[in-house]
């Protein structure tokens, strides 16, 4: 680990205190100074080989020169200049160069609206090239695997792609084959990318050259609405971003800067986790056991049914899913000591996804959290035979059905009396009545991580208009299962 080293500069004529074990960009963007970068990130190492970010640096008596901010290193009494003429001269001819061969399809490029090159061409005031030559022709839309498309026109060399896969999750893939102006990345032996972690090449690049194959041509990103949240594919709980398209679809899963959890980097399993949020099969309100079978009727009267199993019935069966928020977890311990019995969640079995890098064996992204507040874990098998010995069963929870799993719930005899809370409904004998609920976009909340970091959830989209949260609906339980005296005599 890197010792902090405390040291005093000047920037733009400002007396900074920087950490002297950084290199210089970095000092300049914690001070919150915009300096661009191409090749420069802050969880790779520094190359210095697309030479943007040129800044002008003066020591003692010596006449200031230009040089490149991401390998140069801090001195005490160093003064910085960022907007000189001269830094700025450098920057449009480095500008010039990269925009030589970079072709004009910026109206259909994935990238647009989020893309560093037309940034700082227009920040640096770079609008004309002084070449007449044609650009050069590089193969477009060239699959780099299951997860990536390289389109190489696009691509400025960068090589934060390359650095990625060597430094990061440590699977040498890429590499920049070809000499001068014949370079371009590749992978070895043209072997298609492998691994959980590829998606991440996407949002190293800074520019449209390596997109999404799932993403591409989906969405343009201002018409993304961008929330803050948290994974919930295991129990490292990365820092993510949901987008939103204008329809309340689920567009794109982004990972977001955490220092503690995942700094700026997911696995594909989360990001591509779009499906458990899919508006086809949408539970919207609740469905009831008829005469048909399961048919369409008020989360009214689906919490009636169970409140009246509650109340006839013997002891009941709490399970609750693993994808429970704290917050769900606290409330029904709550309803299961007002019922007289005890709150469960049932576990996934282990992930063999498992690496050494962030994702995990446990696929519950709250085992801590739900521990902490009093709800023991049980397995699938666990569940299925507690369900079966009850008179009533409540099973609560997005995912709960397929933690327990569907064909063996419809298994059960009639005799259980099977109520169900999740985004899906339940059709199996055994069921009375399936509930929606809300999914971890469409509501807040908190998980605990395997390390004790908490997680927040906040809302992504509203929820089904007749889709009450969990909290709501235990609170509304309560008071159906509770006597009117009893409540009146409380209340009093």
């Amino acid at each position: 680990m890197t010792t902090r080293q405390v040291v005093t500069i000047q920037i733009d004529g400002q007396d900074v205190e920087v950490d002297a074990s950084k290199p210089l960009v970095d000092a300049l963007h914690r001070s919150g100074t915009d300096v661009p970068t191409y090749c420069y990130h802050p969880g790779l190492s520094a190359v210095g080989s697309c030479r943007i970010c040129q800044v002008e640096v003066q020591m003692g008596e010596a006449p200031g020169r230009v040089v490149v901010a991401c390998r140069t290193p801090i001195s005490e009494g160093m003064r910085v200049f960022t907007s000189t003429d001269k830094a700025h001269a450098v920057r449009r001819e480095c500008l010039e160069f990269l925009l030589k061969n970079h072709p004009l399809d910026c109206p259909i490029c994935d990238k647009a609206g989020e893309c560093d090159l037309q940034d700082f061409s227009f920040a640096e005031g770079q609008a004309e090239g002084r070449s007449s030559e044609p650009r050069r022709s590089l193969d477009k839309r060239k699959s780099l695997g299951d997860v990536i498309v390289l389109d190489e026109e696009r691509c400025i060399l960068c090589s934060r792609c390359v650095r990625f896969m060597d430094e990061v999750p440590k699977t040498p893939q890429l590499t920049v084959s070809g000499l001068g102006a014949r370079s371009t990345i590749s992978t070895f032996a043209d072997r298609p990318l492998t691994g959980n972690y590829q998606g991440n090449l996407a949002d190293v690049c800074p520019v449209g050259a390596l997109t999404l194959k799932k993403f591409r041509f989906q969405a343009r990103v201002w018409n993304l609405r961008k929330t803050p949240s948290t994974c919930g594919e295991c129990s490292r709980g990365c820092s993510i971003t949901n987008e939103v398209l204008r329809n309340n679809e689920l567009k794109r899963i982004r990972p977001r800067y955490n220092a503690d959890v995942n700094e700026w980097w997911m696995c594909d399993t989360g990001r591509f986790a779009l499906e458990e949020h899919s508006l086809e099969g949408r539970l919207a309100g609740s469905m009831i056991r008829g005469e048909a079978g399961m048919e369409p009727a008020s989360a009214r009267e689906g919490l009636e049914r169970v409140a009246d199993a509650l109340r006839t019935h013997g002891q009941p069966v709490l399970l609750g899913s693993a994808w429970l928020t704290i917050e769900e977890g606290q409330a029904l311990v709550a309803l299961a000591k007002q019922l007289g019995t005890e709150a469960r969640f049932v576990t996934p079995p282990p992930s063999e996804l498992a690496d050494e890098l962030l994702h995990t064996d446990d696929a519950c992204p709250n085992r801590r959290g739900l521990t902490e507040v009093g709800m023991r874990a049980i397995d699938a098998a666990e569940a299925l035979e507690a369900i079966a010995g009850a008179e009533v069963a409540l099973l609560i929870g997005e995912r709960i059905i397929e933690t327990v799993g569907a064909e063996a719930l419809a298994e059960l005899p009639n005799t259980v009396r099977l109520f169900s809370f999740d985004t899906v409904a339940l059709d199996v004998p055994a069921a009375r009545a399936a509930l929606g609920t809300p999914s971890s976009i469409e509501r807040d909340g908190h998980w605990v991580n395997v390390d004790g970091h908490r997680g927040m959830l906040t809302i992504a989209r509203p929820a089904p208009t007749d889709v009450a949260t969990l909290i709501q609906n235990f609170e509304s339980l309560s008071r159906l299962i509770t006597p009117a005296e009893t409540a009146g005599g409380a209340a009093s």
